[in-house]
């Protein structure tokens, strides 16, 4: 079980929720997941402000892992993207992540894992950039983070992960953070916070500093969201089970105020 919900972590990051979580898989332990996910928008936030834009994104994701060593882990993922009924897709942002157990002891309540992680994403196509059809910001970036999850007895967990993004200009750096709970039994079902706010950059409509063809058009926006959202899995077997999970932006910085789901398949 504690396998599958690793890829189903996976399979579910592109729709967001951390990049990486507090499980691992033992040394040559591999699984892989496929998922599908709808999000749709009628606001943009200029900056903070809404605005009236609508946009509809598909995407197709793998995820894969792989445990180099019981504490060393090696995933990569890769999402294709539909925005706006074909109006432009492709392959976007692939990420490869290194994650190492740093700590596992026993407690009371359960036992607690704190894990280190830095990933490398970056653009797997010339996809074009710019207005509400973006795939993205077509920049290279490195990320550094770090999750503690305490597993309690009764199957219940909570964990919290936070990283910084380092950017290639003039995209702007970041930091995120979430914070997740769920239970772990034989059926999954977590909810979770993501919160995402890059340090400084432009804003859309941004005027003086802030207008992006002063510091290098669509890269250099300032993107950031708050975000919620739950996931419900189910292992049909020990090696296969399937997943659904919904997600809501609350507030943001130049991105979408999308509503959207997700479901898929891990396999082991």
């Amino acid at each position: 079980m504690k396998n599958l919900i690793l890829l189903l972590f996976l399979a579910s990051t592109t729709f967001s929720q951390g990049p990486i979580d507090g499980y691992m898989k033992n040394k040559k332990q591999y699984a892989f997941g496929l998922s599908y996910s709808l999000e749709k928008a009628s606001k943009l936030y200029a900056g903070e402000n809404k605005i009236a834009v609508t946009r509809t994104t598909k995407a197709f994701s793998f995820f894969a892992t792989y445990g180099l060593l019981d504490k060393l882990n090696i995933q990569v993922g890769l999402p294709y993207l539909n925005v706006n009924l074909g109006a432009r897709k492709g392959f976007q942002d692939g990420s490869v992540y290194l994650k190492y157990l740093a700590l596992k002891k026993d407690n009371k309540a359960g036992n607690i894992n704190f894990i280190v992680s830095s990933g490398f994403i970056f653009p797997t196509s010339d996809y074009e950039i710019g207005g509400a059809h973006a795939l993205g910001q077509h920049s290279f970036a490195g990320d550094f983070r770090a999750v503690v999850q305490q597993n309690f007895n009764n199957r219940f967990f909570a964990s919290f992960q936070a990283g910084y993004f380092l950017k290639e200009e003039p995209t702007p750096n970041g930091f995120s953070s979430a914070l997740k709970i769920g239970y772990a039994g034989k059926i999954y079902a977590d909810i979770w916070f993501e919160f995402l706010e890059a340090i400084g950059g432009t804003d859309y409509r941004g005027s003086g500093e802030l207008n992006p063809s002063s510091k290098g058009g669509f890269p250099s926006l300032g993107f950031g969201y708050k975000k919620i959202g739950g996931t419900v899995f189910y292992p049909f077997t020990k090696h296969i089970g399937s997943f659904a999970g919904i997600s809501y932006v609350l507030a943001g910085r130049n991105a979408f105020k999308n509503t959207g789901f997700n479901l898929g398949i891990v396999i082991q």
